[in-house]
Order: structure tokens, then sequence, then C-alpha cells
């Protein structure tokens, strides 16, 4: 995944494209992650289609803005980056909090949006993971990069099989950590949007409660054994967006593209292509 940078709305965003054919897809990525969440997609996808992963606006190498975010900055800064990268539909993939902006972004701009993969997104249920919840409380960040061993270990609330997860996406994690102002940019985008009683009521009115109006053709995809956004928001989503296909990953976690990349990547190819035809 070569890094490129670009300027989106003046802030320096960095993002990696690959692929020069076929309709567009936008990778984006959840809470505290980065462009490397789709380091096993993204060639593999690259094949049938011209793909972009971004690190969305506070995260990764991008900037990292001293304001807490506005309700509608990453719906904005999504469809800010296709103007700059001069995308004029895409399909829209998001994991966790990159699924609450993927549907945000097929609500707001239905003119730019193919369809929408939703991957255990967040913003149909309040119940979050424990730990995200206390850490809008208590400052719970390691003193000095995080070795690989810490890693990992963190890694085991989040998937089912956290040896599944390549040592080469560790590294990039770990030499993230480096960024500066990276901890508290995410701390004040978690704070924005979830307490310690879980997800905000305000994220659940503008995802949860919106989410109606997709129609794009949408598929949600979920882990069955996902710890920080359960399985049970998958079927209040359901309910939401009620031409939604769905398909659950047994022995999975919270990202389905990391655990069963190959599996995740044909789905993700036959579904766009389908629906592509359809249209």
């Amino acid at each position: 995944m070569n890094e490129k940078f670009i300027d989106v709305n003046g802030w320096r965003t960095r993002y990696a494209h690959a692929g020069e054919n076929g309709p567009a897809l936008i990778l984006l990525h959840g809470l505290g992650s980065s462009l490397e969440t789709w380091m096993l997609n993204f060639d593999a996808l690259a094949r049938d289609f011209r793909v972009y992963a971004l690190d969305m606006l506070y995260f990764g190498k991008t900037a990292k803005p001293a304001h807490a975010p506005k309700r509608d900055e990453f719906d904005t800064f999504v469809r800010a980056f296709m103007d700059a990268a001069g995308i004029a539909r895409a399909t829209m993939i998001g994991n966790s909090m990159g699924g609450a902006v993927a549907a945000r972004v097929a609500v707001n701009a239905p003119d730019r949006t193919d369809n929408v993969i939703l991957v255990d997104p967040a913003g149909f249920g309040r119940d979050l993971v424990w730990w995200l919840r206390l850490r809008t409380i208590l400052d719970l960040r390691s003193r000095g990069r995080p070795s690989p061993r810490m890693l990992r270990l963190g890694l085991s609330q989040v998937f089912y099989n956290p040896d599944c997860v390549p040592e080469e996406m560790i590294e990039a994690m770990v030499a993230l950590n480096a960024e500066p102002g990276l901890f508290q940019a995410y701390r004040r985008v978690l704070r924005t949007g979830v307490d310690w009683r879980g997800l905000k009521p305000h994220m659940l009115q503008d995802v949860r409660d919106e989410s109606y109006q997709i129609r794009a053709p949408t598929l949600l995809v979920w882990g069955k054994q996902d710890r920080v956004v359960p399985i049970e928001h998958m079927y209040v989503a359901q309910e939401k967006i009620p031409h939604a296909q769905t398909v659950v990953f047994d022995n999975c976690g919270h990202a389905p593209q990391i655990e069963h990349p190959e599996k995740f990547n044909a789905l993700v190819r036959d579904f766009v292509l389908r629906e592509t035809v359809t249209a």
C-alpha cells in the first residue's frame, strides 16, 4: 500500500490507491485505526476495482485538528476526499466507526454512493465493549510506544483469533503510535461519540435512526463473536435497512476483513459486481 498525500479541505490526508479499471471502492477504517486495516484486501480488490483507502481525519498520518469533531465532519471529509481525488461515485466500505461514516455518506450523498458495505458498523446500538467506555474516563495509554507483544495482547479483545493478524500489520500499528498527537486526537474523537454508558444518543440518531434513508444496495457483514460491537446490532440494522443483505462470519471478531480476508474479498467482489450489473 504505497502511501500518498492529498489536500482535503486544507487538511493533509494520507491515502493509498491501486487499480485502474472498474467501479471505485472507498475503504474506511475504524476508531483509532488507519488504512493498514485493509492491508489484506487492498491488492486483491484492486484486480477488479479502483480501490482507495484513507486515513480519516484525526487518525493515522492524516492531519489531527485540535478541536473535537463536528457532527457531520467525517462524512463531509469523505466527500471532500472524493472531490480532491476526482471520484464521482463509489462503493462505501466501512468497518466499525468507518461503517457509521459510510452509512452517513450514503444518507447524505446518495448521488455519490453506488453501494454500501457495513462491516461490524458502529451506530446501531448503544452497547459497546467495556474497555472502550472506560477509556472515555481514564487515560489508558501506554507510556512510550507499545511493543508488538503488548499490542497483540490488546488485540485479543478485538479478534476471535489474534494470531490471524500478520506481523507486518502489527509493525505498522506500532510505528503509527509514534505519530505526534495521535492519542490525544483519538480520545477527542472517542469522547465525542462515546461515554461510560456506551454510544451517545446523538450517534444513534445520526446512524441508526437515519439509515432507513439509504437507497443504495447494502450489505451487512458481521463477525459472530464480535465483542466490540455485538451481533445483536446487526438485527437492528436489518430492521432499519430492510433491503440490506446480511452475511455472518463465524469464528470471527470485530474485523472480518482481517480474520477472513479471502472470504471477505470474494464477498465484496461478488456483491459489487452483481449490484453494478443489476444497476
